[in-house]
């Protein structure tokens, strides 16, 4: 009946559609504003770009909901952020690849406001007074370095400036949610120096039952505050220090036993997660001359993850609960010089890095407790070279060229062990602009994430694990029609993959599980992506994007199973989205959206898996220049979309409907 009831939904949606297409004809239609970003790390217009990437500004925030980067993966082909089922730990899945939560290392990088985020925890962040979200796919290692192999992602706030901006925004929802954030920024001297501050406190009762207290295990909150102060002494330097933390008062996963029924567990232990992210950054421009630029980040992030988690989910004998107090340290410097002159562009500069990460957790089974005391040390080098050449007005070449070295050191209380890892990332490209406003590209590059460390496994498993490095091979077009209306871009991919990583869980004696990363031997990936946005009308907007993905493992046997041929893991067959905005002159609003994922394998022997499920979001309110008013809904039909199989025996639970009216007062 749900399978029915969301197919009528598609057509109802198509006819919508359709119908306003044609009223379209009738009214005066809006041109799209031209979109720069800086994922070359230069401003360019989006449609000059030859990388597959979606784009998402302050009104696009703001109109689909997005909260999280998990609510940003509903409207990006291609990219699914995986949850499993805590309210801090998210990790990326782009084109087949996916990040381990407990990996130190991930396919793709998170970078907010030039804070890297290379590793598989801690892959979130508080959205407030965006400016916007560029999603990059594809390896982008020659510019951004280690750890984005099969993209990145990046998070600009709002510059403060001499306007005077101010805003308050408070909602209330199902489950008793309520939210309350607040941002303002402004000159304090004139043309010279700015300031904004951003706060937001958020808390939400939790929908998993604790069978023994009768009271939800999962109930969130978080408070968040960031401040960002800006320079700009003369015409040609400008300063930015950029400072943010936010911390969690969670209670435990969303999650339970592959064999519990109705969202219930009976934990024996509190459960809480009470983590927090400190980061802070210093961004620094010089314009020498017309010419020439510079540019110098500093950055600094620290993750503790202190948390207390029932996996057995049963209140007799002690099975497994894990207990954690780590610290994930990163510092990082780039210096980068931006040379532009007629038909040359030139990008190059050296990235430093120091990791350091202390892992503290005990994992209490019923044979006993197992302390885990781990320190892991990476300092990282990168040098870095990316040219463009006009060599016709319509023809031009890039390349690309990274070198990055990696020095790696684990140490817990019976060993040490060293290591090195150095790669090369080039990038070499096309692009040729087949009419006035349609561009066309290919591109091969090449993408690596780091090895690492197996923390705590036995005697007999490996203690370390290589690098994983792939081929992309990609040809794309994108373009502007319709008389400016319509913008549009699709891409198509090929890679090989060597050595991948697999996340791998044996059990011993049939009742302790040891989990860890190896290397697969080869995989290859393929698929297409597509989208577009059409402003049908002055205030009426479509937008439409498809993703579709097929990864499989050419070789892998692990010495008891054959995979080759097998799928892999946290790998959606597709996704996609459908949806339109209407904003009045009148000040009335309406939205209404639909995305869905396909099929997800999680194991791999493909025996579990995550059906396809689809989901609709809305939104209506009334708009003025001081205060806007709305009714919202997420997951509006309370779709489940549990994952039920992962390591064959954990079930992370979906999240359910959310009703809620929200407001924002502009002072």
């Amino acid at each position: 009946m749900m399978r029915i009831r969301f197919k009528k939904i598609c057509w109802i949606t198509l006819f919508c559609f359709v119908s306003a297409m044609g009223y379209a004809e009738e009214q005066e239609a809006e041109v799209l504003e031209t979109v720069t970003v800086t994922a070359q790390k230069r401003e360019e217009n989006v449609q000059e770009v030859p990388i597959s990437m979606s784009v998402f500004d302050g009104m696009d925030i703001e109109d689909k909901m997005v909260e999280t980067l998990d609510d940003i993966a509903k409207y990006t082909p291609g990219l699914t952020i995986i949850n499993y089922g805590a309210a801090v730990k998210y990790a990326p899945s782009i084109r087949g690849l996916y990040s381990d939560y407990s990996a130190i290392s991930s396919v793709a990088g998170l970078f907010i406001d030039g804070v890297p985020v290379t590793n598989g925890s801690g892959f979130d962040e508080t959205l407030l007074d965006i400016e916007r979200i560029e999603v990059l796919k594809g390896p982008q290692g020659t510019l951004y370095g280690k750890n984005t192999e099969i993209g990145a992602v990046n998070v600009i706030t709002k510059k403060p400036s001499n306007e005077t901006r101010a805003r308050i925004t408070g909602e209330l929802g199902e489950d008793n949610k309520r939210s309350l954030s607040a941002t303002a920024s402004g000159a304090l001297i004139k043309d010279k120096l700015y300031l904004g501050v951003y706060g937001k406190h958020y808390e939400k009762d939790g929908f998993v039952k604790n069978t023994r207290t009768g009271e939800p295990v999962d109930d969130r909150e978080h408070n968040y505050g960031k401040i960002y102060l800006r320079m700009t002494p003369t015409d040609d330097l400008e300063a930015s220090l950029i400072s943010s933390c936010i911390k969690y008062d969670n209670g435990g996963n969303s999650s339970g036993s592959i064999q519990g029924k109705d969202r219930a567990v009976s934990n024996d232990l509190d459960t809480f997660n009470k983590s927090s992210v400190w980061s802070s950054s210093l961004n620094i421009n010089y314009t020498l001359n017309e010419n020439l630029a510079f540019t110098a980040i500093t950055a600094y992030r620290n993750f503790n993850e202190y948390l207390a988690n029932d996996f057995d989910y049963t209140s007799g004998p002690t099975q497994f609960h894990v207990f954690a107090d780590s610290t994930y340290e990163t510092l990082s410097q780039e210096l980068r010089a931006n040379y532009e002159v007629d038909r040359f562009n030139l990008v190059s500069g050296i990235f430093l890095e120091s990791n350091d990460t202390k892992v503290d957790k005990t994992s209490s089974k019923a044979s006993g407790d197992t302390e885990m005391l781990e320190d892991i040390d990476a300092d990282t080098i990168g040098i870095f070279s990316h040219l463009t050449y006009k060599i016709t007005d319509r023809l031009s070449a890039l390349a690309g060229l990274r070198y990055d070295k990696v020095e790696l050191e684990y140490q817990d209380a019976s060993q040490n062990i060293d290591g090195s890892e150095s790669e090369l990332s080039p990038k070499v490209g096309l692009t040729y602009d087949l009419l006035e406003n349609v561009m066309t590209y290919v591109t091969v590059s090449k993408g690596f994430r780091c090895g690492g460390f197996n923390a705590g496994v036995p005697e007999g498993y490996p203690k370390t694990y290589d690098p994983e490095t792939l081929y992309a091979y990609e040809v794309g077009a994108k373009g502007i029609l319709a008389n400016g209306k319509l913008s549009w871009d699709v891409g198509l991919y090929y890679m090989d993959i060597t050595d991948m990583h697999v996340s791998v869980t044996d059990v011993i004696d049939d009742a302790e599980d040891v989990g860890y990363m190896t290397n697969a031997a080869e995989a290859t990936s393929m698929g297409v992506e597509a989208s577009l946005t059409y402003q049908i009308t002055r205030g009426l907007n479509l937008f439409a994007g498809f993703s579709y993905n097929k990864t499989e493992f050419d070789e892998y046997n692990d010495g008891f199973t054959d995979y080759s041929g097998n799928k892999t893991t946290f790998s959606p067959k597709y996704n996609y989205t459908l949806g339109m905005t209407y904003r009045a002159e009148q000040g009335y609003y309406a939205s209404a959206d639909l995305s869905g994922y396909g099929d997800m394998y999680l194991d791999l022997d493909n025996e579990y898996k995550r059906p396809a499920y689809e989901l609709v979001n809305a939104k209506i309110g009334y708009e003025t220049e001081k205060y806007d008013i709305y009714l919202y809904a997420k997951n509006l039909f309370d779709r489940n979309y549990d994952t039920e199989g992962h390591y064959g025996a954990y079930t992370y639970y979906s999240q359910p409907r959310e009703i809620g009216v929200s407001m924002t007062y502009r002072l």
